[in-house]
């Protein structure tokens, strides 16, 4: 017995032994294949990601393309026998899809597979940006200089040329989307630039109209189809009882009373022709014109937020035209603005700035965007001869991207910000 069932022994363990040793000879060929099935599809997964990434710097430079935007193939390299095409597709006015869909075969099986990959990244362009979050936006400078004694605090931006003369002082970052003129350290360029600046940076797109505002005075706000004198009355010391009293002249009787809190009022007053202003405003409130607005005198808030943080009042002036400081009496000595402004096709200007006596300084508590840069006084080297100096204060409330007046006008940036990243997964087929 002893014999046999050693013999029996032996030819157990080498069934065991051949059964192992062909497992292992599988395994090792087996991981092989599964190498090269990894490195397959690793390969044709990165040229899809690849892809993605080469159309989303083509998309920065130029967010109009649309359709198929890039194509490549590879014929030599690791990428050999490679490729990715990728296309861009509008899903609604704010919304894009980039898909890059990539190819890859292989050449290490017979006969050679071939695989893809999908990379999908989605765009959003959302008005999510409001002008007011600007002290100074111009569309385009002209040919006005910053020069010594020009301050300003909050965020500067222009599409066009900045054109400095002496140390204007800017307190945070100043962007424009060419140049400075002269150059920063050249000439008479010896600006200070408290947080730097930057030049060559994408354009904001200004605004075509005024749709939004023109809406919002029809459904829940004030339309006036003549020429209106709107004066603001703070009412009591106790906060949020403003009115605004709308007249046909400047003399003339009132002929409607806005009551700023009241409930169904969204805050907005719009003028289809010339609108003047004047006043103390407490609430919040927007007033627009079509034509030009012409401010007559100080237009302030019943809390200052320089000195009362905890102010809740804030005014957007908007026009169609331009906003401008009217030549009289009251703003001949002196003229304090607390708004944030926007000029939508004309400039922020002083009326007869290059004639008018010396009037004083001009105070802006808020904000200045306008599409021309327009002057407000001129100047013999740092000598005021005619209109205001400029004390322009940013009121940094709006430093918040999602505090603005009522409809005051906003912005898509140029450029579409991802919203969501996919690629596809693979089942394993090992």
């Amino acid at each position: 017995m002893f014999g046999k069932g050693a013999i029996i022994l032996v030819l157990g363990f080498g069934v065991i032994f051949g059964i192992v040793g062909t497992r292992l000879n599988w395994l090792e060929s087996n991981s092989i294949d599964n190498m090269a099935y990894y490195y397959d599809v690793s390969q044709s997964h990165n040229l899809a990601v690849m892809g993605a990434n080469a159309s989303i710097s083509k998309l920065y430079q130029n967010p109009g393309l649309r359709g198929v935007i890039t194509t490549q193939t590879f014929t030599s390299g690791n990428l050999k026998g490679g490729s990715f095409t990728a296309r861009v597709d509008s899903l609604s006015m704010t919304n894009l899809r980039l898909r890059t869909v990539s190819t890859f075969t292989s050449t290490r099986g017979i006969p050679p597979k071939t695989y893809h990959d999908t990379v999908e990244v989605f765009f959003s362009k959302q008005l999510a940006q409001s002008f007011s979050m600007y002290a100074w936006m111009t569309n385009f400078e002209g040919n006005v200089f910053w020069i010594t004694g020009d301050t300003v605090w909050g965020r500067v931006h222009s599409n066009g040329n900045l054109h400095i003369s002496g140390s204007p002082v800017f307190i945070e970052k100043v962007t424009t989307a060419k140049a400075f003129n002269p150059k920063p350290g050249s000439g008479q360029s010896n600006a200070i630039f408290k947080k730097g600046y930057e030049t060559g940076v994408a354009p904001i797109q200004y605004p075509t109209d005024l749709n939004e505002l023109i809406a919002a005075s029809t459904s829940g706000g004030k339309r006036y189809t003549n020429d209106i004198w709107v004066e603001l009355n703070a009412g009591t010391s106790d906060n949020n009882d403003g009115k605004a009293y709308i007249r046909n002249s400047a003399a003339g009787p009132i002929v409607d009373s806005v009551i700023l809190n009241a409930a169904g009022f969204n805050g907005v007053i719009l003028g289809n022709q010339i609108v003047y202003v004047k006043g103390k405003l407490d609430g919040r409130l927007s007033i627009g014109s079509l034509n030009n607005m012409y401010v007559i005198d100080d237009v302030t808030y019943e809390r200052n937020p320089q000195t009362i943080i905890t102010s809740d009042d804030m005014l957007g002036l908007v026009s169609e035209g331009s906003v401008i400081v009217s030549n009289n009496t009251a703003n001949n000595t002196n003229c304090e603005i607390h708004a944030s402004i926007f000029s939508r096709a004309g400039s922020f200007t002083a009326e007869d700035w290059n004639s008018r006596p010396v009037s004083g300084w001009l105070k802006i508590v808020g904000g200045l965007i306008q599409n021309t840069r327009g002057a407000v006084g001129q100047f013999a080297g740092s000598t005021l001869k005619n209109g205001f100096s400029k004390r322009y204060y940013y009121d940094e409330r709006l430093s918040n991207t999602s505090v603005r007046p009522p409809f005051f006008p906003g912005f898509y940036r140029s450029t579409y910000s991802i919203a969501n990243w996919w690629e596809n997964v693979r089942i394993p087929e090992y």
